[in-house]
């Protein structure tokens, strides 16, 4: 049994309606439910429009009850009354507008029941606006999960007492979640698990709910979890957005509260301080997360896509990285796109076999091994020729695809009619530890290169790094594969001749990560490899055929004049330079004052 577990505060009964039908449809299919609600709102009602959704709801099957009328407790604290007489194995807490979308609990069940025990929460994605914060594409791990949509195993949950009664709302997830970690338990992303949640009524919105609120939690945590200095910090940081224009009425007036409310309840959070080893509190700016760009890329609902979904088909070259190749492959098994088929192919060697194998109950994998070894090139072109799907992407043995890689571009296509489309990037920077477990440090993400599509600029140098794009199979078809005799740029080679006729479009949402050595050595040796592969590649375009006119010579002008011009800022890269600037500059101005002062 999974209790569902609902803070109920003035809900929309259209909203409501259809989160029960999603609970009665996943209880019909074989996850036994029961919805519990607290009702932040009042009592448990007697009549009305929710009355009536109760009502039917058990007239079909649903195990439904409701408790409040204890006033407005706020999320956490409402939750807390309805864990504390929980006796389930897990309970799903849902917001109140949340609505799973179908077969999304019967796969989150299947998942918490074949996880080990130290994995204590399972996030599900939200759509149209995914939380866009890092997280591991291959284990599914994150730092900390939205408490919208995500099933808690019960006992950890009780373990640690639950959400912080002292925050309201907002924060009380990143509370339990660093709780939860410091106490051992791990905590997963589920992107192929989700539930449509309008929480933005449009993108970039401002909620001064949310941002008050945000403040004050983030002060809190300061203080629980790190030591005076970043609570210094995250104090400056708030007097700074003070001196910002107002974003709301009464912006100003209420930080001062929050502020003040932190002084309150600072020896509380002070004398609850938690750590544990191998824990290390992330700050950044009002967030707790490296944040991937494309936060309101707008997904659209699982039953609003077309039904005649293309095949895609992922080519994946490898050679001697079978624990790398079994990464890569995970993070094709996450995708959120199906269906897909899986072109690997090994050149010389003969490890990648067995890896393939374990996949066979996940994806549909083709093995192909090249003897003797002809190098990567040929593997690749051995790939393209074996790919049966209407649109290609190749995935090095390296790389990682985030979950949404392909649903993201293949969207774009559909939208933009193109036969190309590349998206955001992590260049991270890592170093090996051992390479017979692929086992790694991350030390940095950089969305490098980022540029949007310019045939001039692609003349010059490559911005599509090779498992960034997704084209259709007829530019292939039309143009041709790799250049045999090129083991460098050999992707920049492919793309200018894709690209020769056919517009590609950049999508501004960070979908996969490419490994670049962060041993200086290692990194020395690379790019002089490019260096004098870069010589070769070029002389080969001097050799290629482009049709031209006037009119195309001009766009292709103004192209050049704007790809030398912009330069690409997130708006998430703008704020966080704003706000460290202008806390800096706070900080040292109070500094000032007190030493004029002493």
């Amino acid at each position: 049994m999974i209790e569902v577990l609902v803070i109920a505060f003035h809900p929309d009964a259209q909203q409501f309606q259809a989160l029960a039908n999603s609970l009665i449809q996943a209880s019909a299919s074989g996850v036994p439910l029961h919805l519990r609600v607290w009702h932040n709102d009042g009592g448990a009602p007697v009549a009305g429009d929710v009355f009536a959704m109760y009502e039917g709801a058990r007239a079909q099957g649903l195990r439904v009850s409701a408790q409040g009328g204890e006033g407005n407790l706020g999320f956490g604290p409402g939750i807390n009354r309805l864990l504390a007489h929980s006796s389930s194995e897990f309970v799903l807490v849902l917001n109140q507008d949340a609505i799973p979308e179908a077969g999304a609990l019967e796969l989150l069940s299947a998942m918490a029941r074949s996880d080990p025990p130290d994995i204590a929460a399972w996030e599900m994605r939200q759509i149209p606006f995914e939380h866009p914060k890092l997280y591991d594409p291959v284990s599914l791990d994150t730092e900390w999960f939205s408490a919208a949509a995500v099933l808690l195993r019960t006992q950890a949950m009780q373990k640690v007492g639950g959400f912080e009664p002292r925050i309201f709302m907002y924060g009380e997830d990143v509370d339990l979640s660093w709780r939860l970690r410091c106490a051992g338990f791990r905590l997963k992303y589920v992107p192929r698990a989700a539930v449509v949640h309008h929480t933005y009524s449009k993108p970039d919105e401002v909620k001064p709910l949310q941002a008050l609120q945000g403040i004050y939690a983030n002060l809190c945590l300061r203080a629980r979890y790190s030591g005076h200095k970043q609570i210094l910090s995250g104090l400056a940081m708030a007097g700074a957005e003070m001196l910002l224009p107002q974003s709301f009425p009464g912006r100003r007036v209420g930080i001062a509260k929050a502020i003040l409310k932190f002084g309150r309840n600072y020896r509380y959070f002070w004398r609850s301080r938690v750590s544990a080893p191998n824990f290390e509190p992330r700050f950044a700016g009002w967030g707790y997360e490296i944040r991937r760009d494309g936060a309101f890329h707008p997904f659209t609902p699982r039953d609003q896509q077309p039904s005649d979904a293309p095949l895609v088909s992922v080519l994946i070259r490898t050679h001697k990285r079978a624990a790398f190749l079994r990464q890569a492959l995970q993070s094709v098994a996450g995708q959120t796109h199906r269906p897909i088929e899986v072109i690997v192919v090994e050149d010389g060697s003969d490890e990648a076999q067995p890896v393939c194998q374990e996949f066979s109950d996940r994806l549909n994998v083709r093995y192909f091994r090249v003897d003797p070894a002809r190098g990567r090139s040929a593997a690749g072109n051995l790939a393209l020729e074996q790919a049966t799907g209407a649109w290609l992407c190749f995935l090095d043995d390296d790389d990682l695809f985030f979950a949404d890689h392909l649903e993201v571009l293949l969207q774009t296509v559909r939208e933009t009619q193109l036969k190309g489309a590349y998206a955001l990037a992590w260049r991270t920077t890592t170093k090996l530890i051992d390479a017979d477990t692929a086992s790694y440090e991350e030390i940095r993400w950089e969305r490098i290169p980022d540029e949007p599509f310019s045939r001039v600029t692609m003349w010059h140098h490559n911005f599509m790094p090779i498992q960034a794009v997704l084209f259709h199979r007829s530019l292939y078809e039309a143009n041709g594969g790799f250049a045999e005799d090129m083991d460098q740029l050999e992707d920049w080679n492919l793309w200018t001749r894709y690209t020769l006729r056919d517009d590609f479009v950049q999508v501004r949402k960070t979908t996969s990560k490419y490994r670049v050595p962060a041993e200086t050595i290692e990194t020395a040796e690379r790019q002089a490899k490019l260096d004098r592969a870069y010589q070769d590649a070029v002389a080969r375009q001097s050799q290629m055929k482009f049709e031209s006119s006037p009119e195309l010579i001009r766009a292709l002008a103004q192209d050049y004049a704007r790809s030398n011009s912009l330069i690409n800022i997130s708006r998430d890269q703008l704020r966080a330079t704003v706000s460290r600037s202008s806390a800096l500059s706070t900080l040292a101005s109070w500094r000032y004052i007190l030493k004029r002062r002493l």
